[in-house]
């Protein structure tokens, strides 16, 4: 088994502590690191104490379940945050159930235990695969804002990159000028030195019998001897500048082509996440907005919503106001504490227009509201004005 696994963290939740103790000793030799969180009042502090990788949820009751996992979207914070994978326990009688709230995504997986295990592997494979796929996700996904972040990173190393590599060039360019300018300092040296000889203003230090010859000579060595070290310091520069300039325009091209990319990937989508617990008024949503290409993502309640949102990122939310665990409102609000979330905007959709209702949804963190029924064309109005196009 891989470290991933044994490395695994288990929280068995359950209302029924006998039950939830012997499952643990059941897994406990191939999934030591396990703790049982049985008290109502520590499910919240357990869960975010423990950080769970794998939630068994193993409760009498599968409606039961779905109240302690509610529990933990209302009052902790750590769950819709923190990536993780959940497990529901249920009966024959309950597997339709089940089944159907894992359609949805408010559970990943199920397995059929009571009142005994039908099949012994399968919630060890079960456990076995969530890892396995938990460690996939966590080790291959960036989070959108991580993108352009990155992007955003590249941007500045690109500036900097440009702004290095142009002082560099005119560095260059100097060296270039000072070697010029150096050699023909060199050779008014030598001139002046030859004129003084000329002149007869060095007679006591030497004396020429042939001032002709001399500056013949003089000008010889000017010719055969510095000149061509000027011109071989000015071909020692000249690769050094192809270069600088070859550089900068190879750079300022894969870096162009990388930042268009992280751009396409961090941009914003056309997938929307539609919250509401009335299917028809799914449907009639769902088909307005991809009759326009963008991509609906449904959830029929705020704890399927925030389930869902462990796994996917929309670019916008359509929050219905009314819904059956809780109200837009409060999941508008949780969704609108600082973390991952908190910059995807909100549509709040409602039945009522009144005063109280739209400051309610506007101070949780909504950006805007619209009435139902819906109306298609102010719909998509909102749509562009938030996601653009």
């Amino acid at each position: 088994m891989s470290n991933v696994e044994v490395d695994g963290k288990i929280l068995i939740a359950s209302d029924q502590r006998a039950e939830a103790e012997a499952l643990r000793s059941q897994l406990a030799a191939d999934y030591p690191n396990i703790t049982v969180s049985f008290d109502p009042d520590r499910y919240v502090e357990d869960f975010e104490r423990v950080r769970p990788d794998v939630l068994l949820l193993v409760f009498n009751r599968i409606e039961n379940a779905q109240s302690y996992y509610l529990g933990l979207y209302r009052f902790g914070a750590t769950a819709q945050q923190h990536s993780h994978r959940t497990i529901v326990f249920c009966t024959r009688e309950q597997v339709k159930t089940a089944f159907d709230l894992c359609r949805k995504q408010y559970f990943d997986d199920y397995v059929l235990f009571w009142p005994s295990p039908y099949d012994g592997s399968r919630l060890p494979m079960s456990i076995h695969v969530a890892l396995r796929e938990l460690k996939q996700s966590r080790g291959m996904s960036f989070s959108e804002r991580q993108l352009g972040d990155y992007a955003r990173q590249l941007d500045e190393f690109g500036r900097t990159l440009d702004q290095h590599l142009t002082q560099g060039g005119r560095q260059v360019e100097s060296a270039a000028e000072q070697l010029a300018r150096n050699g023909e300092r060199l050779g008014a040296a030598i001139e002046q030195l030859l004129g003084r000889i000329s002149r007869g203003e060095l007679s006591d230090a030497m004396a020429v019998r042939d001032v002709q010859k001399l500056e013949k000579e003089f000008k010889a060595f000017v010719s055969a001897e510095i000149g061509p070290l000027v011109e071989s310091g000015r071909v020692a520069i000249e690769p050094l500048r192809r270069w600088t300039s070859q550089l900068q325009r190879e750079s300022s091209s894969q870096l162009g082509q990388a930042q268009t990319l992280l751009r396409q990937v961090a941009g914003p989508s056309r997938r929307v996440l539609v919250v509401d617990d009335d299917e028809f008024s799914q449907k009639v949503v769902a088909r307005i907005l991809e009759r326009e290409g963008y991509e609906v993502v449904l959830a029929g309640s705020g704890t399927e919503a925030l389930n869902l949102l462990r796994k996917i990122r929309p670019s916008l939310i359509l929050m219905d106001y009314m819904l059956p665990d809780q109200d837009g409102v409060e999941t508008t609000r949780r969704l609108k504490q600082p973390g991952e979330f908190d910059t995807i905007p909100i549509i709040m959709l409602t039945g009522q227009s009144d005063r109280e209702t739209v400051i309610r949804s506007l101070a949780a963190g909504a950006v805007d509201f619209l009435a139902k029924p819906i109306n298609p064309g102010a719909l998509l109005t909102k749509l562009a004005k938030y996601l653009g196009g």
